[in-house]
Order: structure tokens, then sequence, then C-alpha cells
């Protein structure tokens, strides 16, 4: 048997547990973090309005964007790290992204689009409380950059427990998320270590010698995370 647990949400959430359940695989769904959005201040509204370059780090920049969708107008340059961002800034504010096609990252995003040869531009990055730093980073010499902090990450480090892990089966563990793969393995290294646990990631940066602790990694290597998700479960009996 095959027990799933899934920290994070993300896009395809209920498509893939629709899926396991179908497989007749175990599922459940444990958040470690939960997202807390941020209102945009009159001051940060009019960065946006002001703005010619507007790039989005993460899903959930976008998420609470809806909100002003009126600030995002078509004619700025608009950019995602990854094609998941790139689709909910196109559901949230009807524009179109450009996002690096290989790797979901801000390096592959700055790599693709030769962002650090920008000039001359006012830039708006949204982005998380803690987000990377990076793409400001890259821009700020030759631009006006202004980052606008549109949510916080609020951790549960209580919401997994032993009683999750199944000790007659393999547990399969998804996580998108490096906070809540980071909390994980903090509060459960010993169980993760003593259960047969597999680990299934978006991609190579979550991997460090901390969640070694696995019995296997698996990394995703194509954007349709649904069907390659459900074959590495499938696969793993």
């Amino acid at each position: 048997m095959i027990n799933v647990i899934c920290t994070s949400n993300f896009n395809e959430l209920d498509s893939i547990k629709d899926g396991i359940l179908k497989l007749g695989y175990k599922f459940k769904h444990k958040p470690i973090v939960e997202i807390e959005f941020i209102d945009l201040s009159t001051e940060s509204q009019n960065l946006i309005i002001e703005s010619n370059v507007c790039i989005f780090q993460s899903k959930n920049a976008i998420t609470h964007a809806k909100t002003y969708q009126n600030l995002f107008d078509k004619n700025k340059d608009y950019y995602a790290v990854g094609l998941f961002t790139a689709k909910s800034v196109k559901e949230s504010i009807q524009v179109n992204c450009k996002y690096p096609k290989n790797n979901y990252s801000s390096e592959d995003l700055i790599k693709e689009y030769k962002l650090n040869t920008m000039e001359g531009k006012k830039v708006v990055i949204m982005r998380g409380e803690r987000g990377l730093k990076i793409i400001r980073e890259s821009l700020k010499k030759k631009n006006i950059v202004n980052e606008i902090i549109t949510y916080k990450r609020i951790i549960n480090k209580n919401v997994i427990n032993s009683k999750d892990f199944d000790a007659n089966s393999i547990n399969v563990i998804i996580s998108m998320s490096q906070d809540a793969l980071k909390s994980l393995c903090e509060k459960n290294d010993e169980l993760i270590k003593n259960r047969n646990t597999i680990l299934i990631v978006p991609n190579e940066r979550f991997i460090s010698e901390k969640i070694k602790i696995f019995k296997k990694i698996h990394t995703l290597k194509s954007s349709e995370f649904k069907r390659e998700i459900l074959d590495i479960i499938r696969n793993t009996e």
C-alpha cells in the first residue's frame, strides 16, 4: 500500500488527489505553510501604475492581485518565474507573461530573457515576505526597482506527526514548498529515517544534505506535474 502526504497547495492538487484515490492509494493533504495576503498600500499601488515592467516571483504573489486588476495595464512587460505563475497571472489580470521554458527559477528567467541587460526601466517585483532577491540584485544597477510584498508565510510545524506516517506502507511526500519541506524534516527527521519514505519535489533547488534522510528523492522533469507525479507513485510499489 502507498500512503501519500502532500505538504503544499498548488494548481494541480485536486486532480492529483483524484488520480491517487483512483489508483486505490491513501491521500492526505497536510499543508505546513499557510499564506496570509497583505493589502497593497497606496504607495505600492502607485508604483505598479507607474511601472513598465512587472515581475511575479510566485503564484501566491499574483493571487491577491485580482483585487487590484485595474493597476495592471497591457502596455507593461510581464514576467513570471514559472509556467504556473504565468497561468495565474493570465487568469487573475488577463495579461500574458514571459517565463523560462526549461527550469522554473529566478536565475533561468534572468538568463533566458537577458534581464541583466535591461536599462532605464521602472520595475516592480511582486513577491513574498521572504522571497529571493536575485532578480532585484540583477536589475537594480541600471533600472529603478521596487519590491512589493504581497504575502507572508505562516509555518505550522505540528500539522504533520507520527499518525500521518504509515508503518506498513510506502510513505510518499509531495512538497512544492522549500519552507514546508524544511519544517517537515526538522520536525519529523527520525520518522522519515525509520519509515519507508520517498520524496517528490519540483526541481533540483530543493535538494540539500538535510533532505537526504529520505529513502529516495524524485525531482520533476516537466510542467506536466499530474502525469509525472502519478507515474512516480504508480511505479513506487
